[in-house]
């Protein structure tokens, strides 16, 4: 993976509002598998996407309050990722060692962010950006360095952190744009909007309409470049 891409660095995994209480959803990370959850509390949680007993992917399992319970035998894991009850031996108190693998889960500015190293501070600061809204989440056939490239030659693009940029969608509209390294091959980008109409259905169709074409253009190589510039900071002509 490119090194625009530490693993140490946070990174936006989808919108907060797309995981609503009880939801289980599959997600990735540097091509290793995660499951993302959210607890009758409200509280999200990011796991390792598989059950400790007999590998069963763990998206398919169900929350139960606030607990995830594995679809194959039913093993239930609390918040903090350790075994909380075996249906099979329902007077057993598991061992503090049958534990998922847990990673930070961190709610910030509307997205959910994690990471797969040690970070040694918060996820990315977008309180400057007014009327934040978050729009929608989609996949790119692209490497994610190729799409990091393509999103900071976008109109005013401005760097934020490692995988997330500003960029103008219009005069009095910005989007803050996530990169999320699925693997070498593949990322996922995350679309929030800053505007005073940030949150209307005509804000989030806008950007869904640009978020489409920008995929297209990536997927097919059409970026548009920018004019060459001659001595002096002249465009130059043909």
């Amino acid at each position: 993976m490119s090194d625009l891409f530490p693993k140490d660095s946070w990174y936006a995994l989808g919108g907060s509002a797309a995981l609503d209480a009880g939801a289980v959803s599959p997600a990735c990370l540097f091509g290793e598998e995660r499951v993302v959850w959210r607890g009758e509390d409200g509280a999200s949680h990011v796991w390792h996407n598989q059950c400790i007993h007999r590998g069963m992917r763990l998206q398919y399992g169900f929350v139960d309050q606030n607990r995830l319970s594995c679809r194959y035998h039913g093993w239930r894991f609390g918040g903090d990722g350790k075994c909380a009850y075996i249906p099979a031996h329902p007077d057993m108190i598991p061992p503090d060692d049958f534990c998922v693998p847990a990673f930070p889960s961190v709610e910030s500015d509307g997205l959910i962010w994690t990471t797969a190293g040690e970070p040694g501070d918060s996820p990315p600061d977008l309180s400057d950006f007014d009327n934040l809204a978050f729009c929608r989440s989609l996949i790119i056939d692209a490497d994610p360095a190729g799409v990091a490239r393509a999103v900071s030659g976008l109109e005013s693009a401005r760097p934020v952190s490692n995988g997330v940029t500003a960029a103008a969608l219009s005069t009095d509209e910005t989007l803050v744009l996530a990169v999320q390294p699925l693997n070498d091959r593949k990322c996922q980008l995350h679309i929030l909007v800053s505007s005073t109409s940030a949150d209307t259905p005509a804000t989030r169709h806008k950007c869904s309409a640009w978020a489409r074409k920008f995929r297209w253009q990536v997927e097919n190589n059409d970026i548009p470049q920018p004019a060459p510039q001659a001595a002096g900071g002249q465009e130059t002509t043909r």
